[in-house]
């Protein structure tokens, strides 16, 4: 590289997907671009891949940057952030740093919904553990569960959850919805009967989390919400992992209730090797694929790569602290 090559480092790129895109090697014409697939986890591996940096490209909330990461990547002067959701980067730090910041749009929600109905039928179904069975050579006997004429209750009926609600219906599943701005008419418009979320813990056979993550929504499911559900209900969640107490829910597990969870979002990302999650039967578990298909990855990558190159030719767009 010579010493006046604009930098771009793209991290967490673990499904090796961004170099796909148009608009990449278009960005590779006007920069030196680094694709980093492992998540950096010392200060001399983020030194190592950062320091020289004058851009990043930021997977959804992968990797935090802040404070520490800014100190190391004093070279940074662009970030490109995949989606909008940003609790894991300080914008008013990179403002301070005159970093600018621009996102990329969000996408449907369809492939999260989808992903939440997967989960869903995996659990009712006990897919994993009938296939495991197969694979060794048995012919299990298991018994599902049926979800028509159920109750399923959606936490958050958002983007995402609005979708989660209508497919639902689909299966002729009865549904409830809870939200702190939920109206009675939004909830009807999704074919759904807004409920408290006690009366939605109680009432339903499947809960679906599908609200934001906040300062108001961090363990708003722990231990006393987990026993108002119903003995053999599932639980899914595909929206964030601290909105459920892991504790809480680790111990409710091992005394075998809920009756399946399905999971797709953790407190810690990725989720460690030895994580007492991975040792529980009654819990199937995805890797944060909610939003990983490849249309979406498409989409988001381009838009990224499109956002650096603007910043190169020196007309940022999609900026979300234009003081910077």
């Amino acid at each position: 590289m010579s010493g006046d090559r604009f930098r771009v480092v793209v991290l967490d790129d673990y499904e090796g997907f961004c170099t796909t895109v148009p608009a990449y090697e278009e960005a590779a014409g006007l920069a030196d671009v680094e694709v980093v697939e492992r998540k950096l986890t010392t200060d001399e591996e983020w030194s190592a891949a950062v320091g020289d940096a004058h851009a990043v490209v930021l997977m959804r909330e992968r990797s935090p940057f802040r404070e520490r990461e800014f100190a190391l990547a004093p070279s940074l002067r662009f970030i490109s952030q995949i989606g909008r959701g940003i609790p894991h980067l300080d914008l008013a730090a990179a403002t301070r740093r005159g970093i600018v910041v621009s996102c990329t749009p969000n996408d449907s929600g369809a492939s999260t919904a989808e992903l939440t109905f997967a989960l869903m039928l995996a659990l009712a179904r006990q897919v994993p553990s009938v296939s495991k069975g197969m694979r060794e050579g048995a012919w299990p006997p298991a018994v599902g569960m049926l979800l028509e004429g159920r109750t399923l209750g959606v936490i958050g009926l958002g983007r995402i959850g609005a979708k989660v609600a209508r497919i639902g219906r689909a299966f002729d599943l009865d549904i409830l919805a809870t939200g702190k701005t939920l109206t009675d008419e939004r909830a009807a418009e999704a074919g759904a009967r807004r409920v408290s979320l006690e009366t939605l813990l109680e009432e339903s056979d499947v809960v679906s989390v599908n609200c934001r993550l906040n300062a108001e929504t961090t363990g708003l499911i722990s231990a006393p919400e987990l026993r108002r559900m119903k003995p053999g209900a599932l639980l899914i969640n595909t929206a964030r992992g601290p909105i459920i107490s892991e504790a809480a829910l680790i111990e409710s597990l091992q005394r075998g209730h809920p009756g399946g969870v399905g999971l797709d979002v953790y407190d810690e990302e990725p989720l460690p090797p030895e994580h007492p999650l991975r040792g529980l039967d009654n819990v199937v578990l995805a890797s944060h694929r909610g939003y990983a298909v490849d249309r979406i990855l498409h989409q988001r990558y381009q838009s990224a790569f499109a956002n650096v190159i603007g910043f190169i030719r020196g007309a940022p767009v999609n900026v979300i602290n234009p003081e910077a």
